[in-house]
């Protein structure tokens, strides 16, 4: 499986934005693609940076939805709410 964490610092005042598009639009989207497994959008307890985990079957699965007009959508509204982010992949064992 691949599996994507992305590490988002949420812009000041935007938390509430953010989790509304990720359980709305962004997560009906995805969960909608093949080879999809799983999204979380992880809330901090500590205060710290957000954490999007993403699971697809492989990372062809995965880059096949990252070039869907859909994923052009809903990406650049969930995109609009965050100050920075950075993308760090993986594969289970």
């Amino acid at each position: 499986m691949f599996v994507l964490h992305v590490t988002i610092k949420v812009k000041a005042g935007q938390t509430d934005a953010a989790e509304q598009v990720f359980s709305g639009p962004f997560r009906a989207a995805i969960a909608a693609q093949p080879g999809f497994r799983d999204a979380q959008f992880l809330r901090p307890a500590d205060g710290s940076d957000y954490v999007l985990s993403i699971a697809f079957e492989s990372q062809p699965l995965q880059q096949q939805w990252v070039a869907t007009d859909l994923h052009g959508t809903v990406w650049p509204q969930m995109e609009k709410n965050f100050d920075s982010y950075a993308v760090h992949t993986f594969n289970t064992v």
